[in-house]
């Protein structure tokens, strides 16, 4: 079954000329294989510039699935285990209350940085004190670096107790610094190192080349960021939601981890390791944070048929009202607009990049329906 990249595009089209989009890049592989890489639109807001190919976006949180993989590959080296509590690694958040003042009754694992059950949130979800304590300590702030974000978490209190709700939250950011920590790297260096390179990725990092600048895709001027992009140059390397890329360079990573962490002969990592990723890692009497609806149709709720990996959404049934694909397809989108996910059930791997946040919920929805209409 290979996608329909026709409707797919007519769709991308389509927003560009009703306003809705300024510009996308879409790719399409099948097999293995690239069969489709477009483009669509303007990579500017004033429209002076059409959309390059390798037009640059703020991939935001389709970095965490990067930095999980990061820290899988030390897991693989012995240097760090699921079980490990966090502050095994980074000793400043052992003294880390819940609410009430209370110790939490179990440490927050690696794991739970991974599935997001850590009981830390992010400070722009909301207006309740927890989350209004994230913004006065100002927890996301593109000039500090990753220990200088831990040590300001670990004097704010957990919204949750560690493993027992899912909060999407900065959960991934501390991940990053844990791969610093085990490293004694930046994670852009380790990222590069163990991801980029072996995955040919050349255009993917935390800010953009000076001379690719000029590739750099912008949003329509009504568009707004909750978290606002990291402007170049910025010292926060976010393991949350800091990488640039292009959509043939995220279409490598996505591959490496359809074909179990293989790509073009070099393995990445282990397919045991890529299949545990894939694999719901939620507690079965797992609760979920106010906002997890918030995240549409890729949020790990029974009533989506979805659960959560490791850094990752995983469709472990069919659900009324989703989407379409295949039990086993897995997914992580970009708050900025970006999206991929690949289906092992008949080899897709599909990344749709524009620079959105307004539209990114029904365009997550809408490629994918696009993709798996029926070829006129």
């Amino acid at each position: 079954m290979s996608p329909n990249f026709a409707a797919l595009l007519a769709l991308l089209h389509d927003g560009v000329r009703e306003g809705r989009i300024a510009g996308a890049v879409a790719l399409a592989e099948h097999a293995g294989q690239t069969l489709h890489l477009e483009s669509t639109g303007w990579l500017d807001a004033s429209r002076s510039q059409t959309m390059p190919l390798d037009a640059r976006f703020w991939i935001a949180s389709m970095t965490k699935p990067v930095t999980t993989v990061a820290a899988l590959t030390l897991v693989e080296q012995g240097h760090l285990q699921l079980s490990d509590a966090v502050t095994a690694h980074l000793p400043e958040l052992h003294n880390q209350r819940l609410v009430d003042g209370s110790e939490p009754p179990s440490p927050m694992t690696v794991l739970d940085l991974m599935r997001h059950t850590t009981g830390l949130t992010y400070g722009f979800m909301g207006g309740d004190a927890v989350r209004s304590a994230y913004v006065q300590a100002k927890a996301i702030d593109y000039s500090q670096s990753n220990a200088d974000m831990v040590s300001k978490l670990a004097r704010l209190p957990l919204l949750h107790e560690p493993g027992t709700v899912f909060e999407y939250s900065m959960a991934t950011d501390v991940l990053g610094r844990v791969v610093e920590a085990c490293t004694g790297q930046p994670l852009g260096e380790v990222m590069r190192e163990r991801i980029f390179a072996p995955l040919g990725m050349e255009s993917t990092g935390f800010e953009v080349r000076s001379d690719a600048a000029h590739l750099i895709a912008r949003p329509l001027p009504h568009e707004s960021f909750d978290l606002a992009p990291p402007p170049q140059g910025a010292r926060w390397q976010s393991g949350g939601a800091g990488l640039w890329s292009t959509a043939r360079d995220y279409a490598h990573f996505a591959r490496m981890l359809l074909d179990d962490g293989c790509f073009e002969g070099r393995q990445v990592l282990q397919a045991s390791t890529v299949r545990q990723m894939r694999k719901n890692h939620l507690p079965e009497a797992v609760h979920y944070g106010e906002h997890t609806e918030n995240l549409g149709s890729v949020a790990p709720l029974p009533k989506n048929g979805r659960g959560f990996g490791l850094g990752l959404s995983v469709r472990l049934r069919d659900a009324a009202g989703q989407p379409p694909g295949h039990v086993g397809d897995f997914s992580w989108p970009g708050f900025s607009g970006t999206n991929f996910w690949c289906d092992p059930a008949t080899g897709q791997v599909v990344v749709v990049m524009m620079q959105a946040p307004s539209q990114r919920l029904y365009y997550r929805d809408a490629a994918r329906h696009a993709v798996y209409a029926e070829k006129s």
